[in-house]
């Protein structure tokens, strides 16, 4: 569920890399590309330049581990010479560029962007756990149950959070085109989840089978016309705006459950009003702020660390507390001690 802010905290992500990076547009830049294409023999479209001022520099040969990530020669020296760059710039006390939409990360183990990676790699820990208990949820009720629909639906948001955040850390790790498109696909598959997750609770569709089977269905063929749009024509504008949609139903609907424990709980059961009241819309401040962290772009090169990276490590707590609040809810819907339960 909380993925679903990571494509709406990517607005800006998609802005700048519409653009043309400043970094591109480089005369050095350029050169040192071509010189360590010349250099290190990547093509033999470039003759040798005397007058490049790059042309004596040294180039080296990438480690095994880069090689096997698919860092063939053009690539590498467009990594080189994005370092070169900017470490001059950097020692020279002026403005850090991006180069083709990203800041110039170091490369560090293997990995592009180590701090979203490391980052990605804990936001998976959270929805593997959510997983486990919801799964041990499911299986102390009996098969005939209406309500197990409801836990099987937070499952599928734990196993779309799980592969969503597996696709984040592989596209860290090495960015292309592929592993770019995966991530986004997936990011995807958690805000439908998600959306589906929360409506399925909120409009009790568990107490109407017929009703909750046809709105799954109409979910999922969402999905697939989303999935064959993006495959006929791959659009960034369009994946971003189907995430900002979905995410903000999720987060009305996340809301909308949170007013509807406190009108039923407030009177009867107040123990319960911050677990299943307050606990929720705090969840939606707390990452709709973090989301904020994208928007101002910050990036440090001696650290190695930008505002991607940090909104990453600000959703891993929070997406402990969003399944706890879940199966706390699931719970309490089913207590026979609780009155007007059904009617939440």
């Amino acid at each position: 569920m909380l993925n679903a802010t990571k494509r709406l905290a990517c607005l800006s992500f998609f802005v700048y890399v519409s653009l043309a990076s400043p970094g591109d547009r480089l005369p050095e830049f350029s050169d040192c590309v071509r010189a360590c294409e010349v250099v290190r023999h990547c093509t033999d479209r470039f003759e040798e330049d005397s007058f490049n001022p790059f042309i004596n520099e040294q180039f080296s040969e990438p480690a095994l581990v880069y090689k096997a990530l698919l860092w063939d020669c053009t690539s590498d020296c467009d990594y080189q010479c994005q370092q070169k760059i900017t470490l001059d710039r950097e020692e020279r006390n002026e403005d850090i560029y991006q180069f083709h939409g990203k800041w110039p990360f170091k490369r560090v183990l293997g990995m592009q962007e180590f701090y979203s990676t490391i980052f990605s790699i804990c936001n998976f820990v959270p929805h593997y756990r959510g997983f486990k208990l919801a799964r041990k949820s499911l299986a102390k009720l009996q098969k005939t149950s209406q309500r197990r629909v409801l836990i099987l639906n937070y499952i599928f948001i734990s196993m779309a959070g799980m592969i969503a955040w597996i696709c984040s850390s592989i596209f860290h790790t090495r960015d292309l085109i592929i592993t770019e498109k995966l991530d986004y696909v997936f990011a995807g598959a958690t805000v439908l989840s998600g959306f589906h997750g929360v409506f399925y609770r909120v409009a009790r569709l568990d107490l109407h089978p017929r009703v909750g089977a046809l709105f799954s269905l109409s979910v999922f063929t969402i999905f697939v016309g989303h999935l064959l749009r993006l495959y006929l024509n791959w659009s960034y504008a369009y994946n971003m705006r189907f995430n900002i949609f979905f995410g903000l139903l999720q987060y009305i609907l996340l809301i909308t459950l949170a007013i509807l424990n406190y009108r039923t709980f407030s009177s009867i059961r107040p123990d319960l009003v911050h677990d299943l009241s307050v606990v929720p819309v705090l969840l939606v401040v707390f990452t709709g702020v973090a989301m904020s962290s994208e928007l101002f772009d910050f990036f440090s090169y001696r650290w190695q660390i930008d505002s991607h990276a940090i909104w990453h490590a600000l959703t891993i707590v929070p997406s402990f507390y969003l399944y706890e609040f879940f199966l706390k809810d699931y719970h309490v819907l089913g207590s026979r001690t609780s009155t007007n339960i059904k009617n939440v």
